[in-house]
């Protein structure tokens, strides 16, 4: 039975809020872009310089990612890497590879995460509530997003897990939350959205008209510059959740 007062579904981000990236971020893309450009030419013998396409590849996702910013659209890595292929001349043949480019280049990126502390129990106590309990993260990778939920044990909980990539609007448009809010049947007021981003996360909640709770364990650098954007309630640790849902 559910026992808060309006929440009846939980919208979580994923990225520093149910799950934490572990290093330097543009040195682990970078390193991703070197290992993509190395694998076409060392194990699928497609003819590149391999500096020259690994730039290619970084310099397409940065500028697919703010496009992205600017509309609010989806942006996918695998449209980056056929940018850089383009860019450098590669054979055709290599076109048909994209998608194996595309996991190779998130493959440190994908060993490098790891489950905030309490985040498997948080979601097991709201899921034993009986609130619905989704996911929306502003991701280039559909099928990475996928991968990390069935690694940390998080697919029982979470329906739907959806990315920016996949359904092609990104945070903070408010259309992906109402989406999720559609295919549930719960009207927008019993909603919380729960993330670490002010210009995503809570913005993105604010313009669905629903609920926000700010976690602030692992709080994005780009909140500091947002901090006009205000949250319903912030709670330093996902654990402290449960609690927080049931005061609004």
């Amino acid at each position: 039975m559910n026992t808060f007062n309006i929440i009846q579904g939980v919208i979580f981000d994923m990225g520093r809020t149910l799950l934490v990236f572990n290093g330097d971020q543009n040195a682990v893309e970078a390193q991703g872009a070197r290992d993509t450009a190395h694998w076409l030419r060392t194990k699928k013998r497609i003819k590149v310089d391999e500096a020259a396409l690994a730039a290619a590849i970084l310099s397409a996702r940065a500028d697919g990612m703010r496009r992205a910013a600017e509309t609010q659209a989806g942006f996918q890595m695998r449209d980056a890497i056929l940018a850089a292929f383009h860019a450098v001349d590669a054979p055709k043949r290599a076109e048909l590879l994209v998608e194996q480019a595309t996991r190779i280049f998130f493959q440190r990126e994908e060993d490098r995460h790891e489950p905030v502390p309490g985040a498997i129990e948080t979601l097991k106590t709201l899921y034993g509530e009986n609130l619905k309990l989704g996911l929306l993260s502003n991701a280039t990778d559909d099928a990475l997003i996928q991968r990390l939920i069935n690694r940390f044990g998080f697919r029982p909980y979470l329906s739907p897990v959806f990315s920016s990539a996949g359904v092609g609007w990104q945070k903070p448009n408010a259309e992906p939350f109402l989406l999720i809010a559609d295919r549930w049947g719960i009207s927008p007021e019993h909603i919380a959205v729960v993330g670490d981003r002010l210009d995503a996360d809570i913005l993105g909640a604010q313009n669905a008209g629903m609920h926000s709770v700010l976690v602030t364990y692992a709080e994005s650098p780009s909140n500091a510059a947002n901090r006009h954007i205000t949250p319903d309630i912030t709670i330093d640790s996902v654990v402290k959740l449960p609690t927080a849902l049931a005061q609004l």
